[in-house]
């Protein structure tokens, strides 16, 4: 899982910023929030341009380092902050896998070219260099990778993901903590809320048509009884139309309309959920680390709150953002799990407040008095 990362001088954060998963308080309610002593489950509030959806591009940056995943170029304009005249953009990841803390640091100029890398497992660098400082120097210590040799000159995009596509390591622990390192940035994903359809990370194909894919898995019962338990009253229907799958409302045996046409934002916007988390049940298909922004800004509260529920039963970490104070309640979460995001400091509500928070506490009213953050 993701622990935490420290990022600085990258779009809204001109100064280092870190989100730290791990900083959790010794709460005895909603524990399925937390796995390992990690927020599984987090929703993350802030002010109109506070830096929540640079923060989102910040934590996938990885995604680009590293895999194949698809990286739309256009999200990460304007890649260095403006206020300063540095030009690298400095990244700190932390995770924990089994009790060891693996360690991912670079800096880069754009999404692109990198300028240095670190990466250790536990207290041994496996990678190490820095372009800035020494053009040919590189430390190499991963069991398997004796004889490579690298160019680094050369060398236009990571050398961790050059090793990974390019030596067969050896079987040991330290090896098959890097492949689940590697496994979980591969199925980082990040969407937005409704119909641009963007995305970052998961798969390299740009874009499927959402109900052809749902068809194809033989999802669509499922599916109907996704929109069911999210309170969708009518029944859903299917079939091709112009060579395509069209979803339908069925309203009686004879009649059906197009669901694009009938239906409302938010259940455009859950159709959408729906595709993307689809294949949560199978551990080899669920995404590791999910980030949507703006996830409920279609939803009535009532729906956001179920969408909750069903994220924490997911085995996946999940980062949401939103500005509906409703669903900032200890009836839903904890308050290790609510992050407030500025761009100077993330803080989770239990450690930005002296105050004890006990189970009783009305967290939207302390939220909105101010209580959190002084």
């Amino acid at each position: 899982m993701l622990k935490s990362l420290t990022v600085s001088n990258f779009k809204a954060f001109e100064k280092p910023v870190t989100i730290d998963f791990s900083s959790t308080g010794n709460y005895s309610f909603n524990t399925e929030a937390v796995k390992d002593g990690i927020v599984k489950t987090a929703v993350m509030y802030g002010k109109n341009a506070s830096g929540k959806s640079s923060l989102g591009l910040a934590i996938f940056d990885i995604v680009a380092n590293l895999a194949d995943n698809f990286v739309n170029p256009r999200n990460y304009v304007n890649y260095a902050n403006r206020k300063t005249k540095d030009l690298r953009v400095k990244f700190e990841y932390k995770f924990l896998f089994e009790g060891i803390e693996v360690i991912y640091s670079y800096s880069k100029v754009d999404v692109r070219t990198i300028i240095s890398e670190k990466f250790s497992i536990g207290n041994k660098t496996l990678i190490n260099y820095d372009k800035s400082i020494d053009k040919d120097s590189i430390l190499i210590a991963f069991a398997g990778a004796e004889n490579l040799n690298i160019e680094l000159q050369k060398l236009n995009f990571s050398a961790l993901r050059f090793v990974k596509a390019n030596v067969i390591l050896a079987e040991n622990s330290e090896n098959a903590v890097f492949n689940k390192f590697y496994s979980f940035v591969e199925k980082m994903l990040l969407f937005w809320s409704l119909e641009t359809r963007e995305f970052i990370g998961y798969t390299p194909v740009s874009g499927n048509p959402i109900l052809d894919t749902i068809i194809k898995r033989n999802h669509f019962s499922d599916l109907q009884k996704f929109f069911k338990e999210a309170g969708f009253e009518d029944e859903l229907d299917h079939r091709i139309i112009n060579g395509s799958e069209q979803l339908l409302i069925k309203y009686n045996d004879n009649e059906r309309i197009d669901f694009g046409l009938a239906c409302s934002s938010g259940m455009s916007s859950l159709l959408l959920l729906y595709y993307w988390l689809e294949d949560v049940s199978d551990p080899e298909l669920c995404p590791s680390f999910v980030f949507i922004d703006e996830f409920d800004a279609f939803y009535h509260f009532e729906l956001s709150y179920f969408i909750i529920e069903k994220l924490k039963s997911y085995n996946c970490q999940v980062l949401l953002t939103t500005h509906n104070t409703s669903i900032f309640t200890n009836d839903l979460l904890r308050p290790d799990c609510y992050y407030i995001c500025s761009k100077d400091k993330i803080e989770n509500a239990h450690n930005s407040t002296n105050k004890e928070i006990r189970l009783g506490h009305n967290l939207e009213k302390l939220y909105r008095g101010g209580t959190f953050g002084k």
